[in-house]
C-alpha cells in the first residue's frame, strides 16, 4: 500500500526517539489490541519520559 509506504518513510526521517515510539503506535494501531484511550495514555508516557531526559540534560 502507498500510503503506508510513505508513512514508514516519514517516520524512519524522525529522530532516534520519535521514529522508535511512531513505529511502535503505528504497530499497535495496526494490530488493533489496544484502545484508543490506552494508546493515547502510552503517548503521553513516552512524552514525559522524553521531556524528564531532556530537563536531566
Amino acid at each position: 500500500m502507498n500510503i503506508h509506504k510513505d508513512l514508514e518513510k516519514k517516520i524512519n526521517e524522525f529522530p532516534g526517539d520519535l521514529s522508535y515510539i511512531a513505529r511502535l503506535l503505528l504497530k499497535e494501531l495496526e494490530a488493533g489490541k489496544r484502545s484508543n484511550a490506552a494508546i493515547e495514555e502510552m503517548i503521553r508516557e513516552e512524552i514525559r519520559e522524553l521531556v524528564l531526559e531532556e530537563e536531566d540534560k
